[in-house]
């Protein structure tokens, strides 16, 4: 099962560095950087979502307590894309990094990552 999540945990990443990419070059520019994070923020999860729905039953959780370790994987591995992107590619400070997950300060990552956590457990259960 570690495999299948792993896997599965890439192609979110991926999935979420596309939307990344097309928020910053796109919507940016087109609807200013505050509603540009709230669409980038809604399309995420559908993406995440999306995933999770075609991918779960592949991975083959047996309970909720699986879907909770598929959750924490996930994190794991978007959390890391997360800082390594904005330490080592953009050069950010850590400061920055931190205030990314901050929804206080207009930013919905942090709000996106909870989401990401439970998204198999929701997905688990709708599927009952």
């Amino acid at each position: 099962m570690l495999f299948k999540v792993s896997i599965v945990g890439l192609m979110i990443a991926f999935g979420e560095v596309l939307n990344g990419n097309i928020r910053v070059r796109i919507l940016h520019r087109k609807f200013g950087k505050k509603r540009a994070k709230t669409i980038s923020f809604m399309s995420g999860v559908i993406i995440i979502f999306t995933i999770c729905w075609f991918t779960l039953p592949w991975i083959e959780p047996s309970d909720y307590k699986d879907c909770i370790l598929i959750g924490s994987l996930w994190l794991i591995i978007l959390m890391c894309l997360d800082i390594y992107f904005g330490r080592y590619v953009f050069k950010l400070q850590w400061i920055k990094i931190i205030d990314d997950f901050n929804p206080m300060k207009g930013n919905l990552l942090g709000v996106g990552m909870v989401f990401l956590f439970f998204c198999p457990t929701i997905v688990f259960w709708l599927n009952k």
